[in-house]
């Protein structure tokens, strides 16, 4: 009986304990089945997140091109709302362009799901989106899934492509004007011309320049002068078509080409309206500045069908125009390619002709007005050509100013001045030389002392020195012109301004520095004497000297009329034709010799 009881709790107990068992890996299945679900779940929804935090478009098609899923940066990418585009054609969902071309973004989805490849595009495709036509630069590609479908992803590339262009931009234009630079006027110039051989049209190249920029530079500051080249762009594009391409060349420096002409005479009526918008003042901040431009003009095919052939040729063209009547344009002629050799060979000539003794100063007479006698001279410098004979001014101080021989030359001037001073004070006549100062002496380092070293080397006065400082040079503002000036009245010599009342300079500029003469041009005492002739202007840069304590000076005096008119108005001195033409040191001894007062 105990025996049977011991076998039965032990048979209950097996039972019990599969029993347990079943139910524990029952229980373990479930949780197992649970846990799984849970991670798929959570995977799914990690996943989801990621597309949501994606910086690009996501969208899902299935084989035909179907919208089946879109993340937020798709949605706001497209200019739809919630699920909007769920269902939608990825064509009409997507409106894409390549390069302006439109594309069916559906056949390449059913294209890359056929080809199971991946396709790419890089630049060039742009997408206009629907909530507001915006267009944006995108990047996108199309990549199929193991599933079925495909997976489209747009990255927005706007910001990189404005950077872009903005860096091409700089790269082909001046940064100054906004025009396009050299570089790119070549790449259109050679489109230009490959068109004109194409349809035998005709085509202009204008070599445009700002007549005396440089001393707009040099007077007035950088920053005026930088001004001025934007305004004087803007005016010029104004002459031009759209069609025309403007370019700065580099500094003062512009260069238009122009297409599609009928005749060669249209290119020279853009040339006349550039020259006449360029003559209207140019107000810049408190100046109102007289601007004026060369223009040279050179043709295809007619003057040449090279491109850098013909750039030098109008190039040529302006520079010859420059040299002969500043503010006018020409066009290219054979000739000017042989008077551009001389030029160079000008400026070798002339590097010579100091040391060769080439150089001479001849001397014109001036003549108080009220006394009518000779008082003084202007010394003018001559060139005594080897080949070409006596040479004048105009011929080659041109060369001399750009080629900085001016310093060299303008200290022998100085000196042979000063010793030819010295020789009239030997003779018993105490005459005042007057001497002109460009913009380079000027501003020379230790130019007073320069001058010092002359005055003291001949046993010479300062006061029989007088220089002639022209107007616009005073006005350059980081330039210690004032501290010069002062240095030059410490060594006793006289200050004439020239060119007052024919630039910018003010009434202010003579208050301001240490001065003792005003110069009345030319262009002024011409009017005098003659029919419906202004006087105004000779009479009121009397009076003004007048008020300061200043003496007046009138030059290209040529008729006895005109020397009795400024006598009147109370001018003090005078020189011009009508009392003798420059002249070597004998000339000026005999007249001086002679005793005669000079009358009408």
């Amino acid at each position: 009986m105990t025996a049977l009881l011991l076998a039965l709790c032990l048979g209950l107990a097996v039972m019990l304990s599969v029993l347990l068992a079943c139910q524990w890996h029952a229980a373990r299945a479930w949780r197992l089945r649970h846990a799984a679900g849970a991670v798929l779940q959570a995977a799914q929804a990690h996943s989801l997140a990621l597309l949501h935090a994606l910086p690009a478009a996501v969208i899902g098609t299935d084989h035909d091109g179907v919208v089946q899923y879109l993340n937020p940066r798709a949605n706001a990418m497209g200019g739809l709302l919630g699920d909007d585009g769920l269902g939608q054609p990825v064509t009409q969902l997507l409106p894409l362009f390549h390069d302006g071309t439109p594309i069916d973004a559906a056949r390449q989805v059913r294209d890359c799901v056929a080809r199971q490849e991946v396709l790419e595009v890089v630049r060039g495709a742009v997408l206009l989106r629907h909530l507001d036509g915006k267009r944006i630069d995108v990047q996108y590609s199309c990549a199929p899934l193991a599933q079925g479908g495909a997976v489209l992803l747009l990255h927005d590339v706007s910001a990189r492509r404005r950077a872009e262009q903005q860096l091409e931009f700089i790269a082909h234009h001046d940064g100054l004007t906004g025009l396009p630079n050299r570089l790119h006027f070549q790449i259109r110039f050679e489109h230009g011309i490959a068109y004109a051989r194409r349809h035998q049209g005709l085509l202009a190249v204008l070599f445009v320049d700002i007549d005396r920029f440089k001393s707009i530079n040099d007077s007035l500051g950088h920053d005026v002068g930088d001004q001025v080249l934007t305004e004087f762009a803007r005016r010029v594009q104004q002459c031009v078509r759209k069609v025309d391409t403007v370019a700065r060349q580099g500094g003062d420096e512009f260069i238009i080409l122009l297409t599609e002409l009928r005749t060669a005479h249209d290119a020279e009526r853009v040339a006349e309206k550039i020259v006449a918008a360029i003559g209207a003042p140019f107000v810049i901040g408190e100046y109102s500045l007289s601007v004026a431009a060369s223009v040279g003009v050179a043709l295809y095919p007619d003057d040449d069908d090279d491109v850098n052939a013909l750039i030098e040729k109008a190039d040529l063209a302006m520079y010859a125009a420059k040299r002969h009547a500043p503010g006018t344009c020409l066009r290219y002629a054979a000739r000017m390619q042989t008077q551009s050799y001389s030029r160079t060979i000008l400026e070798t000539a002339l590097r010579h002709a100091l040391e060769r003794n080439e150089f001479a100063l001849f001397y014109q007479p001036r003549m108080d007005l009220k006394t009518r006698r000779i008082t003084g001279v202007k010394a003018l410098l001559r060139w005594k050509h080897p080949e070409l004979g006596l040479m004048m001014p105009l011929d080659f101080l041109p060369v001399l100013e750009e080629s900085a021989l001016i310093l060299p030359v303008g200290a022998w001037v100085l000196a042979t001045a000063v010793e030819q001073a010295r020789s009239w004070i030997a003779q018993g006549q105490m005459l005042t030389v007057s001497v002109s100062l460009s913009a380079r002496q000027f501003y020379q380092r230790d130019i007073a002392r320069n001058f010092a070293a002359a005055l003291e080397a001949a046993g010479v006065p300062g006061h029989c020195i007088e220089l002639e400082i022209a107007a616009g040079i005073l006005i350059e503002r980081s330039q210690n012109c004032e501290l010069i000036l002062r240095q030059f009245r410490q060594l006793g010599m006289a200050i004439a301004i020239s060119d007052f009342g024919t630039g910018d300079a003010s009434l202010n500029y003579l208050k301001r520095f240490p001065t003792d003469a005003v110069k009345i041009e030319k262009c002024f005492v011409d009017d005098l004497g003659k029919p419906g002739g202004d006087s105004a202007m000779v009479r009121a840069i009397v009076a003004m000297a007048r008020t300061l304590g200043l003496r007046t000076i009138a030059g290209g005096v040529e008729s006895g009329e005109q020397l009795e008119l400024l006598a009147e108005m109370g001018c003090d001195e005078a020189f011009g034709y009508h009392l003798g033409r420059a002249m070597a040191p004998e000339g000026i001894e005999v007249l001086l010799k002679s005793s005669e007062v000079i009358q009408n």
